[in-house]
């Protein structure tokens, strides 16, 4: 029987220390695998996001991300993206220098998993943005132009539309009198004649 007990004893330990090694996945650290922009990256062009990716799939609602520009202010445009294992921040394009992700993902074991990552975006991205700003003034300036050409003919119409109304009126009125004077002679004429 001891002999029996020891195996007994033996079996139940290890099938305690199969469940520990299987649950130990489960309450490990969730950890940062790599972005892009890469750790330590010079950039030319800004993107559009950027992207993180991480050991295991990443909780939304739990999640805090910030990008830091130059000068302390906000580099993110925007709500982040999540996809599974990956985290898609929207990039706010500003001034050249670095740029700092930070990062604050839950854990399974409820530990949060903080970290950053930079990268600098250099003075040319800057340079090929800045012709964007000058082009609209150019566009603006022949508007003022076309208005006073629109303005001066108008003026002319209504001068001879006054001269011309004015002329007509006046002889009708002349002769509608003279025709009513000579109506009422030949009418006092042609009474007297048959009076007398």
């Amino acid at each position: 029987m001891g002999h029996r007990g020891t195996r007994v004893a033996l079996a139940v330990c290890a099938g305690l220390l199969g469940a520990m090694v299987g649950a130990s996945p489960a309450l490990a650290h969730n950890s940062f695998t790599g972005s892009n922009p890469e750790e330590g990256a010079t950039v030319e062009k800004a993107p559009e996001e950027i992207e993180l990716r991480f050991l295991e799939e990443v909780d939304a609602a739990a999640t805090k991300i910030s990008v830091t520009a130059p000068h302390g202010a906000s580099g993110m445009k925007g709500d982040a993206r999540f996809d599974g294992k990956k985290i898609f921040v929207p990039f706010g394009v500003g001034q050249a220098g670095k740029y700092t992700v930070n990062y604050e993902i839950p854990s399974d074991d409820g530990h949060p998993v903080k970290g950053n990552v930079s990268f600098t975006l250099t003075e040319a991205a800057v340079a090929a943005a800045a012709p964007t700003p000058t082009a609209e003034p150019t566009t603006a300036a022949p508007t003022p132009e076309t208005v006073p050409a629109t303005d001066a003919p108008v003026l002319d119409p209504t001068a001879s539309s006054e001269n011309d109304g004015g002329t007509p009126v006046w002889p009708w009125l002349v002769g509608g009198l003279l025709l009513v004077v000579a109506v009422a002679g030949g009418t006092i004429a042609y009474g007297r004649r048959k009076a007398s």
